[in-house]
């Protein structure tokens, strides 16, 4: 696929093994509005679907743009963030 895992990514496709960097990178470069977009430009969600559900959430994200994460959530630079804090944060 794209490039070597980075520590700080999250695979969201397994059958594919695209993180979340790499699907959020696709839909903001190429201003992705739909799965099949997604899946077309990085192949994630071509397989058995379970992911659909986190890769809308990226595309809703960088659509309505979310506020900032609140001040009790890790911050950006932190090493550890839980895997939630990763869906939620901003582009």
């Amino acid at each position: 696929m794209d490039s070597p895992l980075n520590p700080d990514e999250e695979i969201i496709c397994q059958c594919f093994q695209v993180s979340d960097e790499t699907i959020k990178s696709h839909i903001k470069k190429d201003n992705l509005k739909n799965i099949e977009q997604v899946t077309e430009a990085c192949g994630a969600g071509g397989g058995c679907q379970s992911c659909h559900m986190l890769i809308q959430l990226f595309i809703d994200q960088h659509h309505k743009k979310p506020p900032e994460p609140q001040s009790d959530e890790t911050e950006p630079g932190d090493k550890k963030r839980s895997f939630f804090s990763k869906l939620f944060k901003s582009y």
